[in-house]
């Protein structure tokens, strides 16, 4: 017994096929409206399509008992689950984008496609200022949701390291299949991520990666959430693909701002301009959704933490001076409690020593 239900198995073996188009297999789904598949109800279709040779190829493994059998093998050896498009475990948001995937194979905590997700993402080459905000304020979204990204060297990694280092949960999408791993340097990562959380692609295990992936890729980071960060993007960047999809399909964008003339900002700034929420800290996406993080994994606080949290959260927002006249305490006295505060991710720096709690 392989675990899965019938329609289940052939769709795994479907998705298998690299002779078969995304659209080829949509529309042996029915356009996902019948998990039954029977190739030889589409047998005409399918030789045009393919030729004699490949549909005899394919439709032999299909119904061929042994090689299932060796298929449901290999995955399960990998320790790979898979979910079908209409199995329980597939996440409502995936199947409402024009385009979902027919299946996903993952590694880790599926349950987590379920949750409540919001994606980081940027360029390879983004600053280390910024791969620093964003490996922190990946790890303060954790409060509130799964972090999605990918596993790219730059502002992706960052995010999912932020997340992990929190004991967040995150779900990481691949552009390749699970024996292909890309980048090399992300080896360890991975391995991090099927252990703490989910790894997810929709290519079979022995899909090397291919440029074209990336941006097909991106539909379903963009898909699985509620909104989409892009902390560093130039002008051209894959970054901004996540982004134009994530509008498309409704979710919210928001954007690491940059100065003027900043070529690795470019393209944020454009996503600004044209309505992506400006972010600079965590309270812009929290105060969007009207969430209060400190209800959820509160962290203990020291005495002296606990008087200058609640001298802050008793008006919202205070600067120094304000707080240390409130306190009866000097100024300098408190910067060491403000700065172990904003650790914890219980408050945060508006600037101009004004410190708001999120």
């Amino acid at each position: 017994m392989s675990g899965y239900e019938k329609y289940e198995e052939d769709i795994i073996i479907l998705s298998g096929f690299n002779e078969l188009t995304y659209e080829t297999k949509r529309i042996l789904l029915s356009d996902f409206t019948n998990p039954h598949i029977d190739l030889k109800n589409h047998e005409k279709f399918l030789i045009k399509t393919l030729s004699d040779g490949v549909y005899n190829n394919v439709s032999g493994k299909f119904y061929d008992r042994a090689y299932r059998d060796e298929v449901l093998r290999g995955l399960e050896a990998r320790g790979v689950k898979c979910v079908t498009y209409f199995s329980d475990g597939y996440p409502d948001s995936l199947k409402n984008i024009p385009s979902p995937p027919v299946m996903l194979y993952c590694k880790g905590d599926i349950s987590l496609l379920k949750t409540n997700c919001f994606s980081v993402v940027g360029s390879r080459s983004a600053p280390p200022k910024t791969l620093a905000d964003c490996k922190k304020l990946a790890g303060e979204l954790t409060l509130a949701f799964t972090v999605v990204s990918g596993v790219a060297d730059g502002a992706d990694s960052a995010a999912v390291r932020g997340a992990l280092d929190c004991g967040g949960k995150v779900i990481c999408v691949l552009a390749n299949g699970f024996d292909k791993i890309y980048p090399l340097s992300a080896v360890n990562l991975h391995r991090a991520v099927a252990e703490k959380g989910l790894l997810i692609t929709e290519y079979p295990p022995e899909t090397a990666c291919k440029p074209y992936h990336f941006p097909v890729r991106n539909r379903i980071i963009a898909g699985l959430s509620r909104g989409v960060l892009v902390v560093a993007a130039a002008e051209k960047s894959g970054a901004l693909i996540t982004a134009d999809y994530a509008a498309d399909y409704g979710r919210d964008v928001f954007a690491f701002p940059y100065s003027l003339g900043s070529p690795e900002g470019a393209g944020c700034n454009a996503l600004i301009k044209n309505g992506a929420y400006l972010t600079e800290n965590i309270l812009d996406i929290f105060l969007k959704y009207g969430l209060d993080c400190n209800t959820q994994n509160s962290p203990e606080l020291s005495e002296e933490e606990d008087e200058v949290y609640k001298a802050i959260k008793s008006t919202g927002q205070a600067f120094l001076p304000q707080i240390a006249q409130k306190l009866g305490k000097p100024s300098f006295r408190l910067i060491p409690v403000l700065s172990s505060l904003e650790i914890k991710g219980l408050i945060v720096r508006l600037g101009g020593n004004r410190y708001s709690v999120i």
